[in-house]
């Protein structure tokens, strides 16, 4: 009977999951490794449930950074943040080819799982780079930057660095409203990450006002069109529409 390691959609929760499976003396169409949101069931499976181990997972991210170096871990960690549905196995496989040819397998790109991984951080990637250039900060009554994002993939992680370097002097959060996780940064200490109960998200939300300069840049939006030339299909290709929810000048 096939059996399915089920895991939690974190980093730790994965990678906790590879070190358990690692020498679980089963062959490689005998198991495989989901994460618990969004998984379905399958017939004639025994499921396993991986308790998430601190521990462990940091074992797994020094011997992949020692042994296959910053490029490989970069490839895996950006992948491990993706709402791809065969992430762990992809990475598992990944992983154990990499062990085995060394810092040389990012380059691999005719073997199929290193192929996959790839890909699978490319759009994550691809992701954070639009939310850099989409996401748009509202103030409250308290000075507070504050913005609020949907994304496929949990992109808090990749985009951080780029708006606390930018914005070090600002207090500011950057909520993500599919994945329940805000990004906090005080003025002059280092950001980081929380999960928030969808509540306490909306809660935070609900403080932000609107300003003078959100009119004059929904009016300058306006003005600067010319509507013999608007191509909403163009449009739609550089700015997607699930991207402008939060945009001001869509709003």
């Amino acid at each position: 009977m096939k059996q399915i390691y089920l895991c939690e959609d974190t980093p730790e929760g994965i990678f906790t999951a590879v070190y358990d499976t690692w020498n679980c003396h089963l062959s490689r169409e005998q198991f495989s490794i989901c994460v618990e949101n969004g998984h379905e069931l399958e017939l004639f499976a025994e499921y396993n449930r991986i308790q998430t181990s601190r521990e462990k997972a940091l074992k797994v991210v020094r011997t992949v950074k020692k042994q296959l170096g910053k490029k490989a871990y970069d490839m895996v960690f950006a992948a491990l943040l993706s709402h791809e549905e065969d992430k762990a196995d992809a990475i598992y496989d990944f992983l154990k080819l990499g062990f085995q040819t060394g810092p040389g397998v990012v380059q691999m790109h005719g073997q199929e799982c290193v192929c996959r991984v790839f890909e699978i951080k490319r759009n994550v990637w691809n992701e954070a780079h639009f939310t850099k250039e989409f996401l748009r900060f509202c103030e409250t009554g308290e000075k507070i930057l504050l913005a609020r994002i949907s994304p496929k993939n949990q992109v808090l992680p990749l985009v951080a660095e780029h708006f606390s370097d930018r914005f070090p002097e600002e207090n500011f959060v950057v909520l993500d409203e599919v994945h329940n996780m805000g990004l906090f940064h005080e003025k002059g200490r280092q950001w980081y990450l929380s999960g928030l109960h969808p509540d306490a998200l909306n809660e935070i939300w609900v403080h932000r006002k609107s300003s003078e300069y959100e009119k004059l840049w929904k009016t300058f939006f306006r003005t600067i069109s010319i509507r013999e030339r608007e191509n909403y299909r163009c449009q739609r290709t550089n700015c997607a529409i699930r991207y402008r929810d939060y945009m001001t000048e869509f709003g």
